[in-house]
């Protein structure tokens, strides 16, 4: 069991600073027996000791420069919590994200980059995983806010619709498909990479097989979107992905989004947060997501039906 205090942290750092028993104690509105007391009882907790006095003054040797470290976090800390629960905005402090793979790729980056420009005192801690874990996370209250694919209705819930993430057959641009077109007979022959189940991209992709009339369909799996990308990219096989997050490839040529007979619907992409948790920064986080979407021309406007 711990037995050191937040009054003990305290004397540290008062000391530290202004470089006396005394004067940390005039400081902290407490007797200098007090101050030595608390900074005795912090040495013994840990330990080891932390000052080396020299007549009124103290210094901190090298222990007590590691110790100063920690104290330090432990302070900053404790001031975020204190302005968190009093506003109850998580942007006054360390907010978590969570984020799906597909936005992770496409547009994660610039969008942490305006929020850091926005509120340059924020600390995000980002957890990337897929729809599944991301709702659990948020259920859990081990998140603040998650930007996910098709998370459906969820009570006490609060869903922004931000954007449409277009889904194709792709393929590097080496692998022979007559007319650009994808259809099971022409994918046949082709090694087929996607998600394993549960995903809605294997979902899409087997209703789509068997809604074409495709015999059985053997398919490569790989639990990295990412992963799915470079090897797709790579020419290694064909897969069902977003085609944001081969942007680039698709752009310079080297992969290819095939034309279908019937598309694809589009991944509806959201921002979820618990309705209590509700806030002014927040709605200014999904303002910011929305708009990374748009323009980076990859992501398709909703549709007044798909809000």
């Amino acid at each position: 069991m711990r037995r050191y205090s937040l009054a003990q942290i305290e004397a540290l750092a008062a000391i530290a600073k202004l470089g006396s028993f005394q004067a940390a104690a005039r400081h902290m509105n407490v007797t200098q027996p007090t101050i030595s007391l608390r900074v005795r009882e912090l040495e013994e907790a840990l330990g080891t000791r932390l000052f080396e006095k020299d007549g009124r003054t103290a210094k901190l040797n090298a222990e007590g420069t590691v110790a100063l470290h920690y104290t330090d976090e432990v302070l900053k800390l404790l001031d975020e919590l204190e302005t968190r629960l009093r506003t109850g905005d998580p942007l006054q402090g360390t907010l978590r994200v969570g984020s799906s793979e597909t936005i992770a790729i496409a547009v994660l980056p610039k969008i942490i980059t305006l929020l850091g420009e926005r509120y340059p005192r924020l600390k995000v801690e980002l957890t990337v995983s897929n729809s599944f874990v991301l709702l659990d996370g948020l259920a859990a209250n081990q998140l603040d806010l998650a930007i996910l694919a098709d998370p459906g209705h969820l009570a006490n819930m609060q869903i922004e619709p931000l954007a449409l993430a277009p889904v194709a057959w792709v393929g590097h641009r080496s692998i022979a498909m007559p007319s650009q077109f994808a259809d099971p007979q022409s994918l046949s022959e082709s090694t087929i990479l996607c998600m394993p189940q549960p995903s809605p991209l294997n979902e899409m992709m087997a209703n789509w097989w068997e809604q074409a009339g495709g015999s059985a369909l053997r398919v490569n799996t790989c639990n990295s979107l990412a992963m799915l990308a470079r090897l797709v990219a790579s020419g290694v096989g064909v897969g069902v992905l977003p085609t944001c997050i081969l942007r680039n490839e698709i752009q310079r040529g080297s992969v290819v989004s095939y034309r279908q007979q019937t598309p694809f619907r589009s991944l509806r992409i959201c921002a979820a947060y618990r309705k209590a948790s509700h806030s002014d920064g927040l709605e200014a986080l999904v303002g910011i997501a929305r708009r990374v979407m748009l323009d980076s021309r990859y992501f398709a406007p909703l549709r007044k039906n798909d809000a």
